[in-house]
């Protein structure tokens, strides 16, 4: 039986590494790059027009801290660097696809198709990249593994 860190990843063939969450936290790659900053900032900021918008359109208060705290949760757990985070972001996607099935053909579905591929495009990052995968989910590809077998297939 193998254990789970040599069992390799079923797209690429290479094995993870799990490292404890204090160690991902300590090490300067446990750091948010630059990117990862930026999604949290669009989670946050989608969530603060949202709020906004629904405000302003009638839609009262409570509606529109309920229809915004998701995204800005979201956003400060990305911050946080908290693996429930992913699983918010995925759920996000999940939401602005049927939000654009549900509005095609009205006025602002340009917007809803815009925010849809963010909400796609940032889960394949979060889901596939190396840093994301060693912030959030305490892996990373045992690279080395390549080369002990001489090439990967």
């Amino acid at each position: 039986m193998t254990d789970q860190q040599d069992r390799p990843d079923a797209y690429s063939g290479i094995p993870w590494v799990h490292v404890p969450r204090e160690k991902v936290l300590a090490h300067p790659k446990g750091r948010l790059s630059p990117a990862l900053w930026a999604i949290a900032g669009f989670f946050v900021l989608s969530a603060l027009f949202k709020m906004g918008f629904l405000a302003v359109n009638g839609a009262g208060i409570a509606a529109a801290l309920a229809l915004g705290l998701w995204p800005l949760l979201t956003g400060i757990g990305l911050m946080l660097r908290v693996p429930w985070a992913l699983v918010m972001a995925v759920i996000s996607a999940g939401v602005s696809l049927f939000v654009l099935v549900r509005g095609l053909g009205q006025e602002a579905s340009w917007v809803l198709l815009a925010e849809m591929l963010i909400n796609a495009g940032i889960v394949f990052y979060l889901m596939d990249g190396d840093r994301p995968n060693f912030i959030y989910r305490h892996r990373y590809r045992k690279y080395s593994a390549l080369k002990d077998t001489g090439g990967h297939d």
